[in-house]
């Protein structure tokens, strides 16, 4: 599984390359030493074998080979551990034999095979490794092999401990230093978390935050500085969608005013044609339409730009819904539907905004008007769940298709864009039905199964009671 943080990341690969630089560092230090140590067996090795060929050079003149035997014998050449060496002359007599050598069948080269050069073997004697050494001496008009050898035992043993030390070692200071590791990359990365939280906390309605710019003069600064200003060009641009909207709105609002008063002021007149009637009272519809749909971006631009009227207060949740269904019941029967509500129980309080939640109630009766089919059925049903007021309309009609219900609460979106039309939506409802939620603190769900109708519910938190 890959790790999803930078920090852990970064952690694992210090920690993979530091394992292999530390690997790589071990096995040359084991190799080193381990040469190192048997140069210095051999170079002893080298060292026994010149002391007995010089002895046998130099006193194999005037000694007798009893005689040498017994210079061997008292008179050990080769310091600690030197009584471990063997000669034998050209006839294959023994001429000498250390004791721990003596019954033991050590191999040694023939006199004819041998010349000069040094020769190494490791052996095993009595389950004990060995070194040796031979080299070929000619004295006496006789040619002697000599055969020096030096425990391996005491060596190899310090090399399996090294070995072992460090095989403990490393994971020990791979594991330390992967974990300080991972705590100076936490450490660094913190202000990417602190400027993750507060990118997150940004919203089209408090683009007024900035990141956190920390003074290191390095890449995250840069980083945090360039969001700051992709914020501001945003809040600009923002700022300035919300302006033109508002200020349309408000211009919009006299002429169609005008338009209005016109019509009413000219239907009132029972000498015009029936087709100039008819006429008029399209324009009246068209003109309520469009006077619904500046309001409804009004009311939006003001909310983006934080200037609303919601006035907080103890609010009866079952009265608010009630009075919406009284208000809508002469449109649900207009359209051949039965309004009914179901309140599970005495008043539901929640603080907020009466008109606000009125109006949501009413979105959302309307929007179930529109889509429900003659002869269906809108149920409004409050109740109380936990900390919480449930407000749940449902309704019979054609539902929503699946991959809408994420975009029925985005703005100007219709889901059957030419019914809406002639309903007279313009797919600001639901967005301002979310609006007056997230104002209030609840959320809001959509649910449906195309042709089985769809239902709305929302959910807000009762007051805190100290």
């Amino acid at each position: 599984m890959k790790p999803r943080s930078i920090g852990s990341r970064l952690a694992l690969w210090y920690g993979g390359v530091l394992g292999l630089a530390l690997t790589v560092f071990g096995l040359s230090v084991w190799f080193s030493i381990e040469h190192s140590l048997y140069d210095a067996v051999d170079e002893s090795l080298r060292d026994r074998v010149e002391g007995v060929r010089r002895f046998i050079e130099q006193e194999s003149s005037w000694l007798t080979l009893d005689e040498i035997r017994d210079e061997f014998r008292e008179h050990s050449v080769l310091g600690p551990g030197g009584d471990l060496f063997q000669v034998r002359d050209a006839e294959g007599n023994w001429i000498y034999r250390s004791a721990p050598l003596y019954d033991e069948h050590v191999p040694i080269y023939e006199v004819a095979e041998m010349g000069p050069e040094l020769r190494f073997e490791n052996l095993e004697v009595r389950g004990a490794p060995l070194r040796f050494l031979a080299q070929s001496v000619e004295a006496r008009g006789t040619r002697f092999v000599i055969q020096v050898a030096a425990p391996l035992h005491e060596l190899r043993q310090g090399i399996a401990d090294f070995v072992w030390a460090l095989g403990a070692l490393i994971p020990a200071v791979l594991l330390a230093a992967s974990a300080g590791g991972y705590w100076i990359s936490r450490r660094a990365l913190r202000p990417v978390d602190e400027i993750t939280q507060t990118a997150r906390s940004i919203s089209s309605k408090n683009l007024t935050h900035r990141v956190p710019v920390p003074r290191s003069d390095d890449e995250l600064e840069r980083l945090a500085s360039t969001l700051n200003e992709m914020i501001q060009r945003l809040e600009d641009s923002f700022d300035r969608i919300s302006r033109f909207t508002a200020d349309a709105s408000h211009e919009l609002r006299t002429p169609l005013s005008l338009i209005r008063a016109t019509a009413e002021v000219a239907l009132r007149n029972e000498d015009h044609p029936d087709e100039w009637r008819q006429g008029l009272l399209q324009i009246l519809a068209e003109v309520e339409r469009t006077s619904n749909l500046v309001e409804n971006l009004l009311l939006l631009a003001r909310a983006d730009s934080g200037q609303t009227d919601i006035q907080r207060s103890l609010v009866d949740l079952a009265r608010t819904v009630e009075e919406a269904c009284i208000e809508s019941k002469p449109l649900a029967q207009a359209n051949g539907l039965l309004l009914a509500t179901s309140i599970s129980h005495g008043p539901v309080y929640v603080a907020g905004d009466s008109q606000a939640l009125r109006r949501l109630w009413l979105i959302l009766i309307d929007n179930a008007v529109k889509f429900t089919p003659s002869g269906g059925t809108i149920n409004v049903e409050v109740k109380a769940a936990g900390t919480s007021a449930v407000v749940v309309v449902r309704d019979t009609g054609c539902g929503i298709p699946p991959q809408e219900l994420d975009l029925i609460f985005d703005r100007f979106y219709r889901v059957d864009k030419a019914r809406e039309r002639d309903k007279g939506g313009a797919g600001l409802g639901l967005a301002i039905a979310r609006w007056i939620v997230d104002v209030h603190g609840g959320t809001i769900r959509a649910e449906s199964q195309p042709g089985q109708g769809a239902s709305f519910a929302v959910v807000l938190p009762f007051p805190n009671r100290q």
